[in-house]
C-alpha cells in the first residue's frame, strides 16, 4: 500500500527511522527516539501513552505493557506483538529503571514529526494537509498505519482482533475511523 495522508507504509516508516539522526536531537539518543516511534507503531499507542512509559511498565514475559490511565481506560494495557518482542527486549535491556523518555513532551515529538515531514515529504506531516488536520494524524499516524497494515495482513474477518489491539471499544470505530482508507478494498472483496 502506498503512503497517503493517513497512512505510512513500512518502507516509508523505515526511511523515517533512518532519518532520525538528521534531526540533530541533543537531549535524547537517536536510537531511543527510533524506539519510541517503533513502540507507538507496533503497540498501537497514542503518542502521550508512549512518551510516559517507564521500563517497569513492561511485562516482557507476558508480552504486555501497562499504560495506567489512558484516554479510554483507568487502567489500560497493550499487547507487545511477537514480531517486536525480541527487538524491544534487547533495547529495554540497555535501559535503567524509570522513565524511558525523560521530560519528553508531545509538542516536542510533534515538532520532530513535522520537520521529518518536510525533509522526507511525508504527506501526513506536511502543512496544509486538510485530511491530516481533520484526522489528527500527526502523532496518531503510527496507530492508523499499524491498523491498516494488519488489515492487509490479516483480512477483514479479523477486524475484532485489530480493534482489540487498538484498544477500541467497538470494531466499527476501528473500521470507520482508523481504516476508512481501505473501504474500496471491502467493495472489491464482498
Amino acid at each position: 500500500m502506498q503512503s497517503n495522508p493517513n497512512y505510512i507504509n513500512q518502507a516509508d516508516f523505515n526511511i523515517i527511522l533512518q532519518s532520525i539522526p538528521l534531526l540533530h536531537i541533543r537531549k535524547w539518543e537517536d536510537r531511543d527516539i527510533q524506539y519510541l516511534l517503533k513502540i507507538l507503531y507496533h503497540m498501537a499507542l497514542r503518542p502521550s501513552e508512549g512518551i510516559r512509559l517507564h521500563k517497569e511498565n513492561f511485562d516482557l514475559k507476558n508480552r504486555v505493557v501497562y499504560l495506567g490511565e489512558t484516554k479510554t481506560s483507568m487502567s489500560d494495557k497493550a499487547i507487545i506483538p511477537r514480531i517486536f518482542h525480541e527487538d524491544l527486549t534487547a533495547w529495554l535491556e540497555t535501559k535503567q529503571e524509570g522513565e524511558l523518555f525523560v521530560n519528553l513532551k508531545y509538542r516536542t515529538l510533534w515538532v520532530w514529526l513535522k520537520r521529518l515531514g518536510k525533509m522526507l515529504n511525508v504527506e501526513a506531516w506536511l502543512d496544509g494537509n486538510r485530511a491530516r488536520e481533520q484526522e489528527l494524524t500527526v502523532g496518531h499516524i503510527f496507530r492508523k498505519s499499524w491498523g491498516k497494515d494488519m488489515l492487509d495482513q490479516l483480512g477483514y474477518d479479523k477486524i475484532d482482533v485489530i480493534s482489540t489491539h487498538l484498544r477500541h471499544k467497538k470494531a466499527s470505530m476501528t473500521f470507520d475511523y482508523y481504516l476508512k482508507g481501505n473501504i474500496a478494498k471491502v467493495k472489491d472483496t464482498i
